[in-house]
């Protein structure tokens, strides 16, 4: 099966060796985002700045790749803190909408992450 890579040139690249998103057949595989701004930079300790970050970034790439947030089935979240579990919700619920008719699935983890400052990574796949 034949693969597309996508890079939306118009979002922030980290230096890690990966594509924005792949896609194989009819599902795209989004790159996990951590919460970084349009320079690359974190907002060092602020969770909900970098959560809706990834989030934008990942619409952004979906979009790119031909795709929206409402094709996506599945949603992968990791957090560094516990403590921000709530705040995760209501902002992902700001995102996909209160309906849970209208919600993918979903895992979350709390879970080390590559650099002290990120408090989150989002990754997730799509319908194309």
């Amino acid at each position: 099966m034949a693969r597309t890579i996508y890079n939306n040139p118009n979002l922030p690249r980290s230096k890690a060796p990966h594509s924005n998103a792949v896609k194989i057949g009819n599902l795209i595989f989004v790159s996990g985002f951590p919460g970084y701004d349009e320079n690359v930079q974190v907002p060092p300790g602020d969770f909900g700045k970098q959560m809706r970050f990834a989030l934008q970034h990942i619409k952004a790439t979906l979009e790119y790749a031909g795709s929206s947030i409402d094709k996506i089935g599945k949603v992968n979240i990791y957090l560094d803190r516990r403590a921000d579990f709530e705040e995760m919700n209501e902002i992902y619920k700001e995102f996909f909408g209160q309906d849970p008719s209208g919600w993918p699935a979903r895992t979350t983890v709390e879970a080390r992450l590559p650099r002290k400052e990120f408090l989150l990574e989002i990754d997730c796949v799509a319908e194309a």
